[in-house]
C-alpha cells in the first residue's frame, strides 16, 4: 500500500511538471534504448499483421508468444521469425510464468477471448494493445473502462485509423469549426464487402456437431469464458466471427473503421434507440447475411439530436448522394476469397459519409480522410500531419512519452454501441435503450445478452467479472 501511494505521488508530481503521462503502472523505469518487452496472446492472421507491425516501430522486443493452437499453420510465421521466445498456450500460465519479464502485453484473438486476456494483464498491472472490438458484451467492455481506470494502465483498441490522417483531420475539424457540429442533419456507414459474411447465407439450424480436435489445440483455452460447445471446424479460423457466441459480425469488426471518429468527435455516447430492416439470412445461431442498423442518439452540447444508419451485407448499400467519390480500395483490405484485387477495387469501399443542414456531405473510406463531395478535386482545409503510427503510439505510451489516442475510455463506448447493434441483429428486433441507467427499456428478453449468450461466463471463468 505504501508503494502504491508512493508511486501515485510520484505521478502527480511528474504531471504537474509536465514530464509524464499517467498511462503505465510504475513497474520499469525506461531508459535511453530500452524496448519494450511485449506478450503476444494470439499470433496468427491478424495477430500476425500485429505483431510485424510492433516490430516494425523499432521500439519492441517480442518476449513471449501464446496461442491456443501452436501447431497450426497460421502459427507458423511467428514461430519462425522468434524460434527462441517462450511460447504458451494458456495466457494464464503465459503471465504467471513470465512475471517480471514483460512490459506490456498485445491480445490479438477472436473477438469473445479478449476480455479475460486484458483483464488478467491489467490486475497485473500491465498496459494492453487489445485487437477491435474491445470485448464481446456490454458488460465486457464496462468492466474493462473500470478496470483500466482502477489498475491506471495504458489502454489502447486496434482500430489502426485512429493514428491516422483520418483521426488528425477529424479533430482539428471539430475543433476549429472547420466541420460545425451543430450543423450536423444525418450520418451513414456502411461494409459491403463480401469479405465479412460467413459461407452459410443464414441458413442454419443448430449449433455444429461435435469433431474429432486437431492435435495441439488447447479446446478449453480456446473457449475461454463462452458458452461451452464441442470443438468443430466451423468455430475456428475466423468462423467464429459469424456466430453470436463468439463473434461480433461485421459491425464488430468493421464498426470500429468506418465510425470511430464520428462517434468520438461528435460525442455520441451511447444510442437512445436501435433499430433494424432490410433483414436477410436472419437466424438464432449466425450473424445475418444483410441488415440496416440506425442508432439515435440524444442531443449533447451543441451537436443536435442524431441518427446513424449502418448498412452490412453485398446487396445492401445506402443510396449514395450526389457526387459521391469512388475511394481507392485500401492495400492493407485483402480481397474477399474467390476475388481478385481488381474485383475488390471495383466494389463500394467500407466507408462512411455524413449530411450537414446547408446541403454540404462529407465523405471518407474506413481508414480515409473525409472529402467535401462537393469539391470536384477532392481539396480540403489543411490539417495537423498525422504522428507516430497506432502501433508506437501504444508503446510510446507504455515507456511514458505519449498518450494512447484509442484508451478504453474512449474504445469502450464504441464497442458498446456495436454490442447493442449486435443484441438487435441476434433478436431481429429494435429496443429502447437508456444511456443513464446503461439498460434496455422495459425489455427483459433484450437485456440478458447484455451480459452474454446463456451459460457466460463458464464456471471457473468467474473470477475475471470481477474487478
Amino acid at each position: 500500500m505504501t508503494m502504491k501511494v508512493s508511486r501515485r505521488s510520484f505521478i502527480q508530481t511528474a504531471l504537474a511538471a509536465g514530464a509524464y503521462y499517467p498511462c503505465f503502472a510504475g513497474r520499469r523505469t525506461f531508459k535511453s534504448g530500452d524496448k519494450v518487452r511485449l506478450a503476444c496472446v494470439g499470433i496468427g492472421q491478424q495477430a500476425w499483421g500485429d505483431i510485424k507491425s510492433f516490430a516494425n516501430t523499432k521500439l519492441v522486443e517480442i518476449a513471449a508468444l501464446c496461442d491456443t493452437d501452436l501447431e497450426g499453420k497460421q502459427c507458423v510465421a511467428a514461430l519462425k521469425r522468434y524460434p527462441n521466445v517462450p511460447r504458451f498456450t494458456d495466457f494464464r500460465k503465459m503471465l504467471d510464468a513470465m512475471e517480471g519479464k514483460i512490459d506490456a502485453v498485445a491480445v490479438m484473438t477472436p473477438d469473445f477471448s479478449h476480455f479475460p486476456a486484458l483483464m488478467a494483464a491489467m490486475k497485473r498491472g500491465l498496459p494492453v494493445f487489445s485487437e477491435k472490438p474491445l470485448a464481446h458484451t456490454f458488460e465486457e467492455c464496462e468492466l474493462l473502462m473500470k478496470a483500466a481506470a482502477k489498475y491506471g494502465v495504458a489502454t489502447q483498441m486496434g482500430n489502426q485509423g485512429h493514428s491516422g490522417a483520418n483521426y488528425w483531420q477529424f479533430k482539428h475539424y471539430v475543433e476549429t469549426g472547420v466541420i460545425d457540429v451543430s450543423q450536423l442533419k444525418h450520418l451513414t456507414a456502411h461494409m459491403n464487402n463480401p469479405r465479412r459474411w460467413h459461407k452459410w447465407n443464414g441458413k442454419v439450424f443448430a449449433f455444429p456437431t461435435g469433431e474429432k480436435m486437431p492435435k495441439g489445440i488447447d479446446w478449453d483455452t480456446w473457449l475461454g469464458t463462452a458458452t461451452y460447445h464441442e470443438y468443430s471446424k466451423d468455430y475456428v479460423q475466423g468462423e467464429w466471427r459469424s456466430w453470436y457466441d463468439f463473434g461480433n459480425g461485421a459491425l464488430g469488426d468493421w464498426g470500429a473503421h468506418t465510425m470511430d471518429t464520428m462517434h468520438r468527435f461528435f460525442d455520441l455516447g451511447l444510442p437512445t434507440e436501435v433499430s433494424i430492416r432490410d433483414v436477410k439470412g436472419w437466424n438464432p445461431f449466425v450473424f445475418p447475411m444483410q441488415d440496416t442498423l440506425t442508432f439515435k442518439f440524444a442531443a449533447k452540447g451543441k451537436r443536435p439530436a442524431i441518427e446513424l444508419d449502418w448498412y452490412e451485407g453485398t446487396g445492401n448499400k445506402p443510396t449514395l448522394p450526389k457526387g459521391y467519390r469512388p475511394q481507392g480500395w485500401n492495400p492493407d483490405i485483402p480481397a474477399a476469397k474467390g476475388s481478385t484485387a481488381a474485383d475488390a477495387a471495383k466494389r463500394l469501399v467500407p466507408g462512411k459519409f455524413f449530411e450537414m443542414k446547408d446541403g454540404t456531405v462529407w465523405q471518407g473510406a474506413s481508414h480515409g480522410s473525409p472529402i467535401l463531395m462537393c469539391d470536384t478535386d477532392g481539396k480540403v482545409p489543411k490539417y495537423p500531419k498525422p504522428g507516430s503510427n497506432h502501433y508506437k503510439n501504444f508503446l510510446l505510451a507504455v515507456m511514458g512519452k505519449e498518450q494512447t489516442r484509442s484508451p478504453f475510455s474512449v474504445t469502450g463506448p464504441l464497442s458498446e454501441v456495436f454490442c447493442l447493434g449486435c443484441i438487435a441483429q441476434r433478436l431481429n428486433r429494435g429496443f429502447k435503450f437508456d444511456p443513464t441507467t446503461k439498460q434496455i427499456v422495459s425489455d427483459d428478453e433484450a437485456n440478458a445478452p447484455l451480459k452474454g449468450s446463456k451459460g457466460t461466463p463458464r464456471k471457473g471463468w468467474e473470477e475475471f467479472y470481477r474487478v
